[in-house]
Parts: structure tokens; sequence; C-alpha cells
């Protein structure tokens, strides 16, 4: 990747191709109404609320019509027992529902030992997240995972204030 920097402006210019992280999520429409906001990540860079301002958000006050946490790599750990949860969180790290999106039932050790699509069932599904901005966050029940890739899937509606 080239690189140019105009110290009389300040300005920096980027060639080529650059890295991005999909753990940071992007943000698509997907018609008129409904967006798509979607996040990839591996077994140990597992999506966290942050104060960095990079993450893609869902709007305060946004309905989830759907989640889906899509397995790409099969998650694997030292205990055979690892589940995943994924929700909400402010930016401040305060949870709005820690497992709103997907929950430990529908992310068990068995089904994210698979690649393959889960829906996900959690309180959020359905409902609006309330007030503040949420930020994705993924858990592991434990920290032992060997192995994994997956992509969270979130469709949603923005509903006025």
């Amino acid at each position: 990747m080239g690189f140019e920097s105009m110290a009389v402006r300040g300005v920096n210019n980027h060639y080529g191709p650059r890295k991005t992280n999909s753990k940071f999520g992007g943000d698509l429409t997907t018609d008129g109404i409904k967006k798509q906001a979607i996040w990839q990540f591996l077994y140990n860079d597992l999506p966290d609320a942050s104060t960095s301002n990079m993450e893609q958000v869902i709007p305060a006050n946004a309905k989830i019509v759907s989640a889906y946490l899509e397995i790409l790599t099969a998650f694997t750990s030292t205990s055979t027992t690892t589940d995943l949860t994924v929700g909400l969180q402010t930016s401040a790290g305060t949870a709005i529902d820690d497992d709103g999106l997907i929950t430990a039932v529908n992310a068990s050790q068995t089904t994210i030992a698979a690649a393959g699509l889960i829906v996900g069932t959690g309180a959020l599904v359905g409902a609006t997240i309330g007030t503040s901005a949420g930020e994705l966050t993924v858990a592991a029940s434990a920290a032992d995972l060997l192995t994994g890739e997956a992509r969270v899937i979130v469709e949603y509606i923005l509903v006025g204030p």
C-alpha cells in the first residue's frame, strides 16, 4: 500500500487496498426501511463494547427484526462445553441485554461446533433496544476457545424517538 503525507496541510493520502477489521461491523440498507448490521470475528477476538467510536452501533430506539449467528469455521474449546451469547451494550459497557440477540441455548457448544446458520431468539428480537445505542458484544461461557470464526447479522428498523 502506498502512503503519502503532506506536512503543509496535514493531509494523508492512501493508495491501494487497506486492511479493515470486520469485528467493528458495517451497515447495509436492505430496502428503504430495513437495515442490516454485520460483524465478523475470530474465536480469539470477540466483539465487545468499546469507547473507541469505531464500532458499528444499532441506533437508539431501533426495533430488532432478526438476529443470526453464522458459523463460518467451527468453534472448538478445551472443555467442549463452551457456549456463546450475543447481545448489546452501550459504549460505556453497560448491558442493554448481554444475550438479547443470541442466547446460550441458541449458540450451545453443539451448534457452534459445526458451520451453519443459527437463528437468534433473544429477548431483543422483535423488540426495541431502548433509548441507548447498542454495540455488539459476544461472550464465551469459558475462556477456552481454540478455533472458530463467525459472523453476526442483525436486521433492524429505525423507529421514531
